[in-house]
């Protein structure tokens, strides 16, 4: 890459001292003249058919505006599979389900007008266990209408429903080769089954919406949403609204990794200020977003694998069960797409994979932080450092030897390119070796180490779109729809757009996330803005640029393709030039133009997949790959465990902001931390009964090593397709950690865990069973 002055420099973040200094504004800080408060009641049974619902009492009471049930919200329905109502019509699914919502000019009268809801209900039976309710013959069916549903326009072409199964959402499938004969002509086979628990995302901010009506008979909605235009889309179809109606606004968002994705809350604050002509906030309780904040699946891993003696892979057969809940949400969607997380690290020739989305009566589910990668790299890390103790091999090099290659067609029949993850991997083992030894043995305390290494796909088909203004004083208003979610987004466009116009970032201004304003954006999800918007942002600047140099080009008579632009200024060959603020008229228009303002359309590459295989030339956009490395101590007395260190090492392609990325990397870490010792959503017939920040354990800063026990490295390989040759980074920076910590595990102790979360009980458990055995 041509050396720049922007790319690869450690601006600092353009929200820093917004966001230390406490001004920077979340919408649910936001408070509108006459605002009302939302509430809603929720189903106390997890499965019953609603019978009768009386809100005549709620209706008179004293602060009340607007009260509305099933009946009130549209036929239209939410869900990649459209099965489930804004509001429950005729029967709930999970327990805690909306099935009224009152709007109040204070939170206590609609807290206390729910109360004077009457619901008449028949209990009906649940099913809470996935694997109990994908049989042929479940004892409850959940959607006896499930194959009458409409389907999300995309991208259903994969979406596969088993009529033998009838509380499936969807089958997902992958073949390569044929992995039957490998299985015949491996020197070793070895199985396992692994589990990673529902989790929640636990964001500080909670789920909320801002509605308020217009005078034209329209809305502007404010939301904590990382989906802009994609809810944009859905509230025009679930409020009966035209787009021109439908103004939505996102601010910056409290936290979401997946979690804000949920419709309820603002087609709940529409119907409700459309019915009151008031504005409404809705805003969920922490034990609301717990019930019904789209919580990660809880997912059984089956693998297994046909090896030969010298550690190479010949086979590979995966089975995924993923507990979507009560209803299918965004959960049909990671069942298809957790198989890329099984495709872009290791060369399988001989693939299998059957991944299910089941229906049950727990709490409905959705994206988390990884999108399916998380779970499944879970299991296929753990069952890599298995491979090599069999084999008597070090882990690392079990690794090394099956790695995708530059140019190797994957399992799902892409073409590998940019593949960084034996640079990864040599990154961080280097650095793994050269941490200080510790006592091995310090009284009851056991050191251990262990690696693992990760990819995170970014979804295929998608679109991004930017503008740039150029303003006479040449500062550059960048206008996009990427949500700034904390990982820097705005940061990394103005650092591109700056160098474009090879001038300084204080020349750059952001307009983001407004619909009214700002242009399409497909989502802030699957680490995929970097390389999308990037891609865009470059193709506004460059139509930027020719604006302005077919303008100078006249009034400095010179060959446009002379010309260039450098902080504000057009240089032409030898002593001519001119400012941009100069090819403005004296009223601030450039005249026959109005303005210069370029646009940029970016969309990424996509081939569908077989349906039957999942074979396609591009099923995904690109790999992230990463690795990381820790070290555990381990009190065999107390089943103790305490991260004495813990280092990544990830490819993103060229970072434009290094210090961004480390901050990926640091939290990516953090968050895997929480994932692997602590958290897990427990219920209980689906009732969620940790549904609290004080029963649901997260890790704090106590749980982190020390600063000097940290290392964020990169290793970065160049993408042909990338801006500047960068990809995505973000979601991939925890998705190695619980392996590599569960080696680390058993490395101390001699205690292998499948299940997660690893546990102090789990540890002291699995010490009892060695103990007895030997």
């Amino acid at each position: 890459m041509k050396e720049s002055s922007m790319i690869g420099k450690n601006v600092p973040r353009l929200d820093a001292l917004e966001k230390v200094t406490g001004k920077a504004k979340y919408s649910v800080d936001l408070n509108l003249p006459g605002m009302l408060h939302a509430k809603v009641l929720r189903s106390p049974f997890p499965h019953a058919r609603i019978i009768h619902i009386d809100t005549t009492e709620a209706e008179k009471a004293t602060g009340v505006k607007a009260v509305i049930t099933g009946r009130d919200v549209s036929e239209e329905k939410i869900g990649f599979i459209r099965d489930r109502y804004i509001l429950a019509r005729d029967r709930v699914r999970f327990l805690g389900e909306a099935v009224a919502a009152v709007a109040a000019d204070k939170v206590e009268a609609a807290e206390e007008a729910l109360e004077l809801i009457k619901v008449e209900y028949e209990e009906l039976p649940g099913v809470f266990d996935a694997e109990e309710a994908m049989k042929p013959n479940p004892p409850v069916v959940i959607h006896p209408d499930l194959y009458t549903y409409a389907l999300a326009p995309n991208p259903t072409p994969l979406y596969r429903f088993e009529p033998d199964m009838p509380n499936v959402y969807i089958h997902r499938q992958v073949l390569q080769g044929d992995p039957e004969r490998a299985f015949r002509d491996a020197d070793m086979v070895i199985e396992n089954r692994f589990f990673m628990p529902s989790a929640q995302h636990a964001a500080i901010e909670p789920h909320n919406a801002i509605a308020q009506p217009e005078p034209d008979g329209g809305l502007t909605i404010w939301i904590s949403t990382h989906q802009l235009y994609l809810f944009k889309l859905n509230l025009c179809r679930l409020l009966g609204l035209p787009s021109s109606k439908l103004r939505v606004v996102s601010l910056y968002i409290g936290g979401a990794f997946g979690g804000k994705s949920g419709l309820a809350v603002p087609a709940i604050a529409g119907l409700l200020a459309s019915k009151s002509r008031r504005p409404v906030k809705f805003v969920l309780n922490r034990d609301e977003v717990f019930l019904d904040g789209n919580n990660r699946e809880a997912m059984t891993l089956c693998v297994k694998d046909g090896i030969r003696k010298d550690g190479t892979l010949l086979a590979r057969q995966m089975r995924l069960i993923l507990d979507a809940g009560g209803y299918s949400g965004t959960t049909a969607l990671v069942a298809k797409n957790a198989a890329f997380g099984a495709i872009g690290t290791y060369n399988v020739p001989n693939f299998k994979l059957d991944s299910y989305a089941v229906a049950t009566n727990n709490p409905p589910t959705g994206p988390h932080r990884g999108f399916g990668s998380t779970e499944v790299v879970w299991a296929i890390e753990s069952q890599m450092n298995m491979i090599a103790e069999k084999l008597s091999m070090d882990p690392m090099e079990i690794r090394r030897k099956n790695l995708l290659r530059e140019g190797v067609v994957d399992s799902l029949g892409m073409v590998t390119h940019s593949i960084g993850a034996g640079e990864c991997l040599d990154k961080i083992s280097d650095w793994l070796g050269t941490v200080p030894a510790t006592p091995q043995n310090e009284g009851a305390w056991r050191k251990g180490r262990g690696i693992a290494l990760c990819n995170k796909y970014t979804i295929g088909g998608t679109d991004s779109n930017v503008f740039v203004k150029v303003h006479p004083d040449s500062t550059l208003e960048v206008r996009h729809s990427a949500n700034e979610i904390g990982q820097g987004c705005d940061t990394v466009l103005a650092q591109m757009a700056a160098n474009e116009f090879a001038t300084s970032i204080d020349k750059v201004k952001i307009v983001s996330c407004d619909t009214a304003i700002t242009p399409y954006e497909e989502a802030t999800v699957s680490s995929r803005i970097t390389f999308h918007a990037g891609n865009a942002l470059l193709l506004a600047c460059k139509d930027a640029k020719n604006q302005i140099l077919q303008i100078a080009s006249k009034k400095l008579e010179a060959p446009s393709d002379s010309l260039e632009i450098k902080d504000g200024v057009v240089y032409c060959q030898g002593d001519k030039a001119i400012r941009i603020v100069d090819l403005f008229s004296p009223k601030g228009f450039v005249p026959g133009g109005g303005e210069i303002m370029g646009r940029g359309v970016f969309s990424g590459p996509r081939e569908n997949e077989d349906p039957d295989t999942g074979q396609g030339k591009r099923p995904v956009t690109y790999y992230a790959h990463g690795a990381t490395a820790v070290e555990v101590l381990v009190n065999i007395e107390t089943g103790e465990i305490k991260i004495t260190r813990i280092g990544s090492c990830f490819d993103m392609g060229q970072p434009i902001n290094p210090k961004l990325c480390e901050g990926q990397m640091e939290g990516g870490m953090g968050m895997g931390i929480g994932g692997a010792l602590f958290e897990e959503i427990v219920f209980d017939k689906g009732l969620t009964r940790n549904a609290s920040f004080c029963d649901y354990k997260i890790p704090s800063s106590i749980d982190f090593p020390t600063k000097e026990n940290v290392i964020s490295l990169i290793a970065p390989v160049l993408h042909s397709e990338g801006p500047y040759g960068a990809k995505g980074l973000g979601e991939g920076s925890l998705l190695a950690v619980a392996p590599a910590i569960a080696e680390a595990i058993y490395n101390a102790t001699g205690v292998r865990i499948r299940d997660l979360p690893i546990t102090k009980e789990k540890i002291l458990k699995g010490l009892n069973l060695l103990r007895s055995s030997s």
